[in-house]
């Protein structure tokens, strides 16, 4: 046949031949992916234009454009043969030349900018030539057939030989540039150099695999987070696009912002997408025509062989780009929680003080982000499904007629009733995070404060009231759930429901083919409707966590409602500045003045001023004392001068900008590191600089009676240390910054008298460390005793200014410093006082704080040698089913065997129908066998409902409850020795993430296993109805399963041990970060603050991306097991000729087996991983013993104590 004689169509198949016909094979196999290719690489060059060169490599480079060159002149070859009329061809044909060689031509462009500016091989250019080689082949096929004349022929030999060269420019594009890139910076993930068909098959976790096989992993295993996913390029992309004045009124203004910054991730997805529902489509049409080939007499062996290749072709298909779709997904949804984690951070660090945000941001860092994760888990399966339900209602049209309708009718109904389910899941998805806010902010409360609790005798009271919180929480949860089964039930009722349905009212006849063809597009129907009903509610609860941090990006932020004069002075001109109302006084104060206030009043709550009528300058250099009763206002006139109070009036004017200020709250604020940290900040180490502070605060003698002296971890707030030793570590932190401006608030609140007057001595009085750098230094202070050694006192009482001036002053005005009574001292003579008396005190008092604080290192540490990181603990298992009872537990596997049941034998009772329908005589009716079907369906519709009741209320109910009991009464009881060594991130972290994964992935991993397991029981005993053969394979198939999840597990298992360490960190920072906020604001180190939680958010990425990594790769391996049972399934069927109803039942649930054997290990896995929440519990509750010994538990008498006298003998004392 000539190259024009070729008919237009899909296939040319006759008893000879099978193959594909040559126009189709020019449009859809050259022209249409060339064209597609040739759009794609000018839009790649011009963006890699832009970026700099990365790989130097000329002579490889040399070597790919010469092959690439010489296929340019196989093409050209090609093209002058078809132009010099040798043989007849058509203008597809002439179209397909020309379209080719510009293609080619496009492939150099895009080798030579690939090659400098890309580390990775072209993804591009190899999915073109893959894609392609394997058109070419069946192009190739095709012209050698279609060959009779000598310029045919010869033209088919050049065509070959572009194909031979085709192959070795994709092995040429392929080969990795790892040794020849320049990178800037030293680690990098290989997921960066690697190829498409790498990131296809997932082979760059190779190594990660091995390593979790072998050994234990720890962070410093993991690879190092894809560039592309740092949190800082994400966010600076997302603040580009951040408009905070457009949010409010607008309920989806954060989703809108969030999909403008990742649209091109959120986009990549889609073809692939496309592509899998392609290759599902093809599931169908294979079983139509199979079916129809096993009904005829006689099977051609070249058709058979045909359609092997094809249950490869779309079985393997659906394999790749489910990988590729769902890689590039979850790499989207990982930027997501880089944005938004990093948002709520920075924005957290803008908040006011006073302002309760603090627990609730700590709730939308964990739990919200969590939901948000799970909510796009499924995004591109819900606009998929509703293609794919499309697609399936119109091939059921035409094969079934108008009874389309029926599931149509059905789906129709649930999504109206899903809509109604819908407008509740907002409201209680928002009331169930309310109350894990409520209960974790709470928790993380008590746990800081855990030392002050036990003292005051309430820990046990706060136990109660935390644990009322738990049950009113799983209360509010139970509602959300109650809807998400419902929601199940609706997803589950098309594809249980329909079926039945269908068939009932069909009036087509009906055969083998038709039947099991009909029910494979049903499947395609309800299926995906199924997981988009499941799927909604948690897109809708992802996306009303969205709103909920919306909401609190949209909380008012602080206001620094200081001026600086220099500031004013570049904006105003000298007439402007002297007609300032209120200000004239300010602008023309003189030089000397760094801070001035005229006519302040300062509040923390509106028209609730604490401090009224303000009036004060700070002199430069000066040392200015602030004093008063308690509750005068001290603390606010501290916060008033760092621009911190919400509420203000009246002018607070600044002489220079002070970018850095020493500052020390009244509770000294502690990071959970060493001392040394604590002290030097952000700061470089200076040692001469940092010698004197410690010297100036009397820090040295402590630092000689701890075992690691300043190297010492403070814990969590500093509770290792005493109140006087917190008090002097902030207070070093202020002096070492050596900034100009001081400001101090009661720093010698925990010290005794003698500690009080050595710090006082070296750091404030005469030629203290203070006066010699010239700072100017306000003490806000209850020591009035060194009044007389300030230069300025500021007397604050009944809400204002009482009186101010020098010492002498005040001392003869009759005010408020002359009722206390102190002498002036100031003199020589007192200042050696205070110096001899601090002298000699300084020892003791340090050796009292010394011996007073624990030493060592604290911090929860991972014990990496624990085997079971790796292979799991069986025990936690029956831990769990305990805390949920053990009868709840049998109805759950009960239920779930019935599911299997339920769902497996209907398709064999098909096949009997089908059976009944081809005799000759029917042994029963139409409606005895629709009848039958529709009970067994709704069976399982059924145990669905009841089995989703157990698990996802009865048992969470028992089991949330029970577990939160037990680590909170643990905690409660946990001696003091343990807060001091264990970070209070780590802690929280049980009460948050560990708890929220009970309540959420936990019971959802189990239901899906439970289900996964018996419905795969029940299809793996369908399947073997067409032949008997296939059944040997199961041996080999369990053992094959057996030894993938145990390859599998133990590397997924680390990484969601490690992903859930990798958390605490991240959340301990965030906690110290807002306890501090004040201090930080005023060292400068919100910057360096945010970049911290960068780099700690990166770090806690690594094992989470892997984490899905890995999943994905499972996923991949498990289809393409499905792949080779496709294939022996298909070979089996066509070489014995296999009964065609038999075939048509093990085909449809061949469909489904995949998934289920997906399922199984996923799930199982998921289950694992998840249940590792609960081993940390069991750990916990085990490895944290009570502070009460036996014979020190007695309960004393009602009437106790009837003396108040305390004795101690011979007692000693000491941290462990």
């Amino acid at each position: 046949m000539p190259f024009h004689d070729s008919e237009f169509g899909l296939l040319y198949m006759n008893r000879d031949r099978f193959d594909f016909n040559l126009h189709f094979e020019q449009l859809f196999f050259s022209i249409l992916p060339c064209t597609l290719f040739i759009v794609c690489s000018l839009w790649r060059a011009i963006t890699q234009s832009r970026k700099p060169s990365v790989v130097y490599a000329p002579i490889f480079q040399l070597t790919k454009l010469g092959a690439i060159i010489t296929y340019v002149g196989l093409q050209i070859a090609l093209l002058i043969q078809v132009g010099m009329g040798s043989f007849h061809v058509t203008r597809i044909f002439i179209a397909s030349s020309v379209v080719n060689l510009v293609a080619a031509l496009a492939m150099v462009m895009i080798s030579y900018t690939d090659h400098n500016r890309s580390p990775r091989p072209s993804i591009l250019l190899n999915t073109y030539l893959f894609l392609t080689l394997l058109f070419d082949i069946a192009q190739s096929r095709t012209l050698f057939l279609l060959s009779e004349s000598t310029p045919e022929i010869t033209y088919s030999a050049v065509f070959t030989t572009s194909l031979a060269v085709k192959i070795v420019i994709l092995f040429l594009e392929t080969k990795s540039k790892n040794k020849w890139i320049t990178w800037d910076r030293d680690e990098h993930s290989p997921e960066e150099t690697s190829s498409i068909f790498s990131l296809g098959v997932l082979s760059w976790l190779n190594s990660i695999f091995l390593q979790g096989y072998r050994s234990t992993l720890s962070m410093d295993d993991l690879y190092p987070l894809d560039v592309a996913l740092h949190s800082k390029q994400l966010h600076d992309r997302f603040l580009a696009n951040m408009d905070y004045s457009k949010l409010k009124g607008d309920s989806y203004g954060l989703v809108k912002v969030l999909v403008k910054t990742l649209l091109v991730p959120l986009l990549l997805p889609i073809p692939l997408r496309l592509a899998l529902l392609g290759f599902t489509f093809c599931q169908p049409f294979f079983i139509e025509k199979l079916l129809d080939h096993l009904s005829r007499p006689e099977i051609e062996a070249n058709v058979g062989y045909g359609f092997i290749g094809a249950a490869i072709l779309i079985y393997l298909g659906m394999a790749v780009s489910a990988a590729l779709c769902w890689y590039l997904h979850h790499r989207m949804r990982a930027m997501t929680r880089s944005i938004l984690v990093t948002e709520i951070f920075s924005r957290a660090t803008q908040a006011r003080i006073g302002a309760d945000d603090h627990n609730a941001a700590l709730t939308l860092m964990s739990t919200d982000i969590e939901r948000i994760r799970l909510g796009l888990r499924m995004l591109h399966n819900v606009w998929a499904g509703v293609i794919q339900a499309a697609l399936a209602a119109w091939m059921l049209y035409i094969r079934l007629g108008l009874v389309f309708l029926v599931p149509i009718g059905v789906v129709v109904v649930c999504f109206t009733l899903l809509g109604v389910l819908v407008n509740f899941t907002g409201d209680s998805q928002r009331a169930w995070m309310t109350g894990v806010q409520k209960r974790v902010g709470l928790t993380a409360t008590v746990i800081a404060g855990m030392k002050n609790l036990k003292l005051s005798g309430l820990a046990s009271t706060v136990s109660s009231f935390v644990q009322k919180l738990r049950v009113e929480e799983l209360a509010a949860g139970a509602r959300f759930r109650k809807i998400f089964i419902l929601a199940a039930m609706l997803g589950f009722t098309p594809m249980l429901i329909s079926p039945p349905l269908t068939l009932a009212f069909t009036r087509a006849s009906l055969d083998t083919s038709k039947v099991f063809t009909s029910l494979a597009f049903l499947m395609l129907l309800t299926n995906p409707l199924s997981q988009i009903f499941t799927s909604i509610p948690e897109l809708v609860s992802g996306i009303a966590c969205i709103g909920r941090i919306q909401a609190f990006l949209e909380c008012e932020t602080r206001h620094d409602f200081r001026q600086v004069l220099s500031d004013r002075k570049k904006n105003l001109n000298f007439t402007e500045i002297e007609a300032d109302t209120g200000s004239s006084e300010i602008e023309t104060a003189p030089d000397s003045t760094v801070i001035s206030i005229k006519n302040g009043n300062f509040g923390w709550k509106e028209n609730a001023f604490v401090l009224q009528d303000i009036n004060a300058h700070i002199e430069k250099s000066s040392f200015t004392m602030v004093v008063g009763p308690v509750g005068s206002g001290k603390s606010t006139f501290c916060k008033t001068l760092l621009g911190e109070i919400p509420m203000s009036r009246g002018s607070v004017v600044l002489s220079m900008r002070c970018p850095r200020i020493g500052f020390c709250d009244q509770t000294a604020f502690m990071w959970n590191g060493t001392i040394r940290d604590n002290i030097l900040g952000f700061s470089i180490y200076d040692e001469k600089r940092y010698d004197s502070v410690i010297q100036a605060t009397a820090l040295s003698v402590d630092f000689a009676k701890l075992t690691q002296g300043d190297q010492t971890n403070v814990g969590s707030d500093g509770i290792t240390l005493s109140g006087g030793q917190k008090q002097r570590v902030s207070l070093a932190r202020a002096l070492y910054l050596e900034s100009d401006l001081v400001i101090l608030d009661d720093v010698f609140s925990g010290l005794d008298a003698d500690t009080e007057l050595h710090v006082f001595q070296r750091v404030f009085g005469p030629g203290g460390l203070l006066q010699q750098r010239r700072t100017t230094v306000v003490l806000c202070t209850h020591s009035v005793r060194f009044l007389p050694f300030s230069d300025h006192v500021i007397a604050l009482g009944d809400n204002t200014i009482k009186e101010q001036g020098s010492f002498k002053e005040l001392a003869e005005q009759g005010g408020y410093v002359q009722s206390l009574g102190i002498r002036d001292s100031a003199g020589g003579d007192g200042s050696e006082a205070v110096s001899e008396t601090a002298a000699s005190k300084e020892r003791t008092e340090a050796q009292k704080d010394a011996q007073g604080s624990p030493d060592g290192s604290p911090g929860a540490e991972v014990n990496l040698d624990d085997p079971n990181r790796a292979t799991g603990d069986k025990a936690v298992y029956k831990y769990y089913f305990l805390s949920m009872g053990l009868l709840v537990a049998f109805c759950c596997f009960f239920l779930a065997a019935l599911w299997g049941f339920f769902t497996n034998f209907p398709t064999i009772w098909l096949k009997f129908w089908t059976d009944d329908i081809s005799s000759e005589t029917r042994s029963h009716s139409h409606a005895y066998y629709v009848g039958i079907y529709a009970l067994l369906q709704v069976s399982a519709l059924i145990s669905l409902l009841l089995l989703g009741i157990t698990l996802f209320i009865v048992s969470i109910k028992r089991a949330g409850a029970n577990l939160h009991h037990d680590t909170l009464t643990t905690l409660i009881q946990a001696p003091l020795s343990f807060f001091t060594h264990t970070d209070t991130g780590v802690i929280t972290n049980l009460f948050s993430q560990d708890l929220n994964l009970i309540d959420t992935e936990l019971p959802d991993a189990l239901l899906n296993t439970l289900f996964c397991v018996f419905q795969a029981l029940g299809q793996a005993a369908v399947m073997p109805t067409s032949s008997a053969y296939l059944a040997i394979s199961y041996p080999l198939l369990a053992v094959l399963l057996y030894s993938v999840q145990r390859f599998y597990l133990r590397t997924s298992r680390q990484l969601r041990l490690l992903d859930l360490e990798a958390k605490s960190p991240l959340y301990t920072h965030f906690m110290d970060t807002v306890r501090g906020i004040t201090t930080l604001r005023a060292f400068g180190y919100i910057s360096d603050e945010v970049s911290k939680n960068a780099r700690l958010l990166n770090r806690s990425q690594q094992p989470a991306y892997l984490l899905a990594m890995v999943q994905e790769w499972l996923n991949l391996v498990l289809d393409m097991i499905v792949m080779i049972l496709a294939a022996v399934l298909t070979t089996l069927a066509v070489r014995l000729h296999s009964n065609s109803g038999f075939t048509g039942a093990s085909l449809v649930t061949l469909m489904s087996f995949g998934e289920s054997l997906s399922g199984i290990v996923i799930y199982y896995t998921r289950l694992e991983t998840s249940i590792g929440a609960i081993s940390r519990l069991k750990t916990f509750n085990a490895a944290v013993k009570p502070e009460g010994k036996e014979g020190e538990d007695m309960v004393p008498p009602e009437n106790w104590p009837q003396h108040g006298s305390v004795e101690l003998n011979n007692v000693s004392a000491s941290y462990q």
